[in-house]
């Protein structure tokens, strides 16, 4: 009798459907600003989440940024070119 033995994922291999943790890593404002990966200061970034303006995390009862959210962010500035605007008319 021939039995086929199967991996047994790592327990934290998949946390509530995300494949990778570094998606559940939260990012103070100040971190956000260290890094510059917004333009904006960590006061900036706490009224704006504070007037729910931008997106973010209150884990803990801290404003807190996930990647996603300094992506939507990102997003939220992004100015398309007139011409592809035309196009969609």
């Amino acid at each position: 009798m021939t039995t086929t033995a199967t991996k047994k994922a790592h327990p934290t291999a998949r946390v509530g459907g995300a494949t990778d943790l570094t998606d559940l890593v939260l990012y103070s404002p100040e971190q956000v600003e260290a890094n510059a990966w917004l333009p904006y200061s960590a006061r900036t970034l706490r009224d704006r989440a504070g007037d729910r303006t931008f997106p973010h995390s209150k884990a803990g009862g801290r404003i807190s940024f996930s990647l996603r959210h300094i992506r939507e962010i990102q997003a939220m500035y992004e100015v398309r070119p007139i011409r592809e605007l035309k196009r969609s008319a």
